[in-house]
């Protein structure tokens, strides 16, 4: 028994003495710096991350106008080749094709160029809303086409008054009327400041008094008509006046030519045929016209097709207002003067805004003649692009 104990005794003093070395050399482990290993640590939970917001695609428009800044812009060969040619400020040019940066545009000799987007000011094309009373004019975009230009003269009075001038001013005259809120008096023709119609989305000249020697340039009539096209302008106006006269009248020998081809113009040339008689048949003078007057149409008897080549290549609504005649004196006078200026550009105005605001039919218009004279287009081969000084 007493051995057992003994036994027993020696095997606890063991285990004892053990626990202690134990004990030891932990802490001494301890003192050297030795860590016990830690309980790996849990991964955090995280909140769900959030689905990326969508970012909208930014549509380039794929046609427009490009309205050369203050000093100019570059004409290039192509993209990413070279630049062979610096073109004025101020001008307007059509574009009908881009390459991701790059615009080809159409220059007033319709020669055909690249451009870099960075260089211009980006017009995008209009969206062609149905005409009738919902039109909203603010969204409307119109293009104003001052007849003639640099050595095309167009017509010129006894005094050597050039119809150039004369269309420019009124062209000029007619945007500044689009481009401001207004009330119109339908009964006599007034147009004045107002709010009852809003200011046009926007309104491009193809010669515009901002661009190269005060907007006496030449353009070609491609690049006329290209303008309108290439803004998908709700109408295209070609603002000239008249010469030769065929008989006397009692009233304005005025004739507004319409495209044959491009549904809705005999309609824009019989309501502008109306407000211009509105307009300048107040004035006293001794006034001449041809044998058919109002809303018109000419074809070439070869062809058939419209004889003017501005109206022939029209995609849009399109005319050409002959609004007098500049080669008799007593109009010639009227047309020097800016009371009869602002009211031939006071008819333009007031009849677009019908047009686009109205199912109005204007006058009836006479149906297209066979044209079988030359009208003395200037050649344009030798027309020349305005170089930035």
């Amino acid at each position: 028994m007493q051995m057992l104990l003994n036994n027993r005794g020696r095997i606890i003093l063991i285990v004892i003495a053990l626990a202690a070395v134990v004990a030891t050399i932990a802490g001494a482990a301890a003192l050297m710096g030795v860590r016990e290993a830690e309980a790996e640590p849990s991964a955090p939970t995280l909140a769900p991350t959030p689905a990326p917001t969508p970012v909208a695609k930014v549509e380039l428009p794929a046609t427009g106008v490009a309205r050369i800044p203050d000093g100019g812009a570059d004409l290039w060969l192509g993209p990413d080749r070279d630049p062979y040619f610096r073109i004025h400020e101020g001008m307007a040019l059509p574009f009908l094709h881009r390459s991701d940066d790059w615009l080809l545009v159409t220059t007033n000799c319709n020669d055909t160029a690249w451009v870099r987007e960075e260089d211009v000011t980006v017009v995008a094309a209009g969206e062609n809303q149905p005409v009738g009373p919902e039109f909203d004019v603010s969204q409307a975009v119109i293009v104003l086409d001052p007849g003639h230009g640099a050595r095309d003269w167009g017509g010129v009075g006894p005094t050597g008054l050039a119809e150039k001038a004369v269309n420019l001013d009124i062209a000029d005259r007619v945007r500044q009327l689009m481009e401001a809120p207004r009330d119109v008096d339908w009964n006599s023709g007034s147009v004045a400041p107002g709010n009852s119609v809003p200011s046009f989305g926007d309104v491009v000249l193809t010669r515009d008094v901002v661009g190269p020697n005060e907007g006496d340039f030449e353009a070609n009539l491609g690049f006329r008509s290209t303008m309108a096209t290439a803004a998908r302008a709700d109408a295209l106006i070609s603002i000239h006046n008249n010469t030769v006269p065929r008989v006397d009248s009692d009233i304005p020998g005025s004739e507004v030519f319409y495209s044959t081809a491009v549904e809705d113009s005999e309609r824009l040339a019989g309501i502008i045929y109306e407000e211009l008689l509105l307009s300048l048949s107040p004035f006293d003078a001794d006034w001449t016209g041809g044998e058919l007057l109002g809303a018109r149409a000419r074809l070439d008897p070869d062809t058939g097709e419209d004889y003017y080549g501005l109206l022939r290549r029209a995609t849009v609504p399109s005319v050409i207002v002959e609004g007098v005649y500049i080669s008799e004196p007593d109009e010639e006078a009227l047309l020097a003067s800016g009371e009869f200026r602002q009211a031939y550009a006071e008819a333009i105005y007031r009849g677009v805004l019908r047009f686009l605001t109205s199912t109005d039919v204007g006058a009836e218009p006479n149906r297209p003649e066979y044209f079988l004279y030359d009208a003395g287009t200037v050649s344009g081969d030798v027309c020349t692009v305005p170089a930035q000084p």
